[in-house]
């Protein structure tokens, strides 16, 4: 057994490790992804080089490589402020000897940050079948 593994500051640390990883990739794939988006939205489709239905069923998954990359690259600048009101709010009200509290708090917190994540991408599957279902009856 690992004595560090008992220190309740290094579980504390891993978890905030975790809600921060998570936390910044889910602010990163939001933003960005809503940017990617309405940008799509805004502008019309090019007059030679547009690629036709395929090209509309497959462009959310393009999409969302970028975002994910895009997030990676520089979701952590944006996120900096708001990740220190989130702890600050989760942490009000508690008291220091309260460390346990703190890691469970951290994992619940991963864990509506997943949840989110996985209804966003139900959402975007969503979109692409019913993409799909169009292409098929066109052809």
């Amino acid at each position: 057994m690992n004595v560090t593994s008992l220190n309740p500051t290094n579980s504390n640390q891993a978890a905030d490790g975790q809600l921060r990883a998570k936390f910044d990739q889910f602010v990163g794939e939001s933003m960005f992804g809503q940017m990617l988006k309405s940008m799509r939205e805004s502008t019309g489709k090019p007059a030679y080089f547009h690629g036709g239905r395929a090209e509309e069923v497959f462009q959310s998954q393009l999409d969302q490589l970028l975002v994910s990359e895009i997030s990676e690259a520089s979701a952590e600048q944006i996120s900096d402020p708001m990740f220190e009101l989130f702890t600050a709010n989760m942490n009000a009200g508690q008291s220091s000897a309260a460390n346990t509290s703190t890691a469970e708090e951290a994992q619940e917190a991963i864990g509506q940050l997943e949840e989110l994540q996985r209804r966003n991408q139900a959402q975007s599957n969503e979109t692409d079948s019913a993409a799909m279902s169009r292409l098929d009856l066109s052809i």
